[in-house]
């Protein structure tokens, strides 16, 4: 925040350049301006625009307005002489002199004054002097890029979002804003809203950057949540306890639920319980609370994080040593080693697709190198569409073995709940996985 905008003469030999100067806490940033002409006193007429903001802010932004703002003042003075003109009123008060500022005396003051009333409130100001000489400035904020949006991120709108007269609203925005609950996935608001995932990435990211959204882990009771160290500090603030209290009590009405109900709940969740065992636990004390909100609160404030499952493959049906061909259309196995069921399953879907793609009315029933190796195809058999469709599903989960990606992720790729996902990977067919929490 800006704490003075001041207009000042200033040494020749300083401009034009700009101008930083920390003393007592405070950092001046200024442009002086040096304009020679030989209708001046000693051919020179020197002065400068000030900027006055606390030293520990980042100075970036109003470096540019500064130098703006010094350009416009010339500007004025080269083409109308405003400013030695003023410097001449006889009620001119100068800063620190009794009657300071005379009131409907000269134009910089008022300029100054807006500069700074604008500036602070709006981030932005528009000062007309005449139909030539307008003074336009917007602070641009340095901002790191925001975090990368995945297609299992949960966008929550942390603030209104502005109405389209006053915040630009792009064709995405416009489709996807009624689906922005804190409920919907991105990949979910993708597919409610019919826009391809990567422009709703796009959106979502753009409204991350101004702190419009906040993303949030997908909801559900397999989730595991635990406090993290700042949980102490929200203990301690009184402030936020009511906060959360109002904020989770179901009905308007109803009297809050106490704080120190609320502390307890949060200190009973540990990274070893999913929210399933949790609720069934504290049955009663969750009855006038809601509990998506809670777990909402905590997460957003910081003094919760999720737990995630992640899934690592550690052994399968024939020895790592062993050499798998790959396949055209073949789901990465991230080095995984397969059955030789599975290479021959691989050939068979490759064969099948090249068939269809070459116009032939009747697709073979079976790789004629490889049919001896197939029981099902042995005996004349075609496999189901189901068939495929899960033998798919099975090529695409193995990609996600490797211990890096969460459960969400594999959940929202195969379009599987976390349920089905641990049944299918406990089944046997991906030989030993071990599923651990990070």
């Amino acid at each position: 925040m800006l704490k003075a905008v001041f207009y000042a003469r200033f040494h020749p030999e300083r401009g034009p350049s700009s101008l930083s100067i920390c003393t007592n806490g405070h950092r001046v940033l200024g442009f002086p301006i040096s304009i020679e002409d030989a209708k001046y006193d000693r051919n020179r007429f020197t002065f400068n625009v000030c900027f006055v903001l606390d030293e520990e802010i980042d100075s970036r932004p109003l470096e540019q307005a500064v130098k703006k703002t010094a350009a416009f003042f010339r500007s004025l003075e080269e083409d109308n002489g405003l400013l030695q003109a003023e410097e001449s009123l006889e009620k001119l008060k100068s800063a620190g002199k009794e009657g300071y500022p005379a009131e409907d005396v000269g134009i910089v003051h008022y300029l100054l004054e807006s500069l700074l009333m604008d500036l602070n409130g709006y981030g932005e100001t528009c000062i007309r002097i005449d139909d030539v000489n307008i003074l336009n400035l917007r602070l641009t904020e340095q901002r790191p890029p925001p975090a990368k949006v995945r297609a299992w991120d949960v966008p929550l709108l942390i603030r209104s979002l502005p109405s389209p007269e006053e915040w630009t609203w792009d064709l995405t925005l416009q489709r996807i804003h009624s689906h922005l609950n804190g409920v919907n996935h991105v990949q979910r608001i993708a597919e409610l809203a019919d826009v391809e995932l990567r422009l709703v990435k796009r959106a979502v990211r753009e409204l991350l950057f101004y702190d419009l959204v906040k993303l949030l882990d997908i909801y559900h009771y397999q989730a595991i949540y635990t406090p993290t160290a700042d949980f102490a500090y929200f203990v301690k603030t009184q402030a936020m306890l009511d906060e959360c209290s109002q904020y989770v009590t179901t009905e308007a009405g109803q009297q809050q639920v106490d704080v120190e109900t609320i502390v307890d709940l949060y200190r009973s969740l540990s990274p070893g319980l999913p929210l399933r065992d949790f609720v069934l636990a504290h049955e009663a004390k969750l009855k006038h609370l809601d509990i998506r909100r809670l777990i909402t609160y905590g997460v957003i404030k910081g003094f919760l994080r999720r737990v995630h499952k992640y899934a690592l493959a550690i052994s399968s049906n024939i020895p790592q040593s062993q050499s798998v061909p790959s396949f055209p259309g073949a789901s990465p196995s991230k080095g995984l080693p397969r059955s030789n069921e599975d290479v021959v399953r691989e050939l068979d879907r490759a064969w099948r697709k090249a068939a269809l793609s070459s116009g032939w009315s009747t697709p073979p029933s079976e790789p004629p190198q490889m049919a001896s190796h197939d029981e099902a195809t042995t005996h004349g058999s075609v496999e189901s569409t189901e068939d495929v469709k899960q033998r798919e599903v099975d090529e695409k989960l193995r990609g996600f073995l490797d211990g890096m990606h969460c459960l969400d992720e594999v959940c929202i790729a195969v379009c599987m709940s976390e349920k089905k996902v641990l049944e299918r990977l406990r089944s046997g067919r991906f030989g030993e996985v071990i599923i651990f929490n990070k």
